[in-house]
């Protein structure tokens, strides 16, 4: 993929932002976000954060988005 269209894809992945709460009642915000310029992979990764953590997933369904709250909530146990 050329650079221009990494970040362009880059750039399209961010525009999807979603909360959910989890089991426990914590709220969580999720969101695709591209891999740092300095990591050789290319793509993107998933991070999830609520108030007291930060959890990121490289790999994920290109529908997670669509995901349930319990999915998403055991998506971002996912190593």
């Amino acid at each position: 993929m050329a650079e221009s269209e990494h970040r362009e894809s880059a750039r399209a992945a961010e525009a999807v932002e979603r909360e959910f709460e989890d089991a426990d009642g914590t709220l969580w915000r999720v969101k695709e976000m591209p891999f740092s310029h300095y990591d050789r992979r290319r793509g993107c990764s998933l991070i999830f954060w609520s108030e007291g953590a930060v959890r990121r997933v490289r790999d994920y369904p290109s529908d997670w988005h669509e995901l349930s709250d319990i999915e998403l909530s055991s998506l971002s146990w996912k190593i």
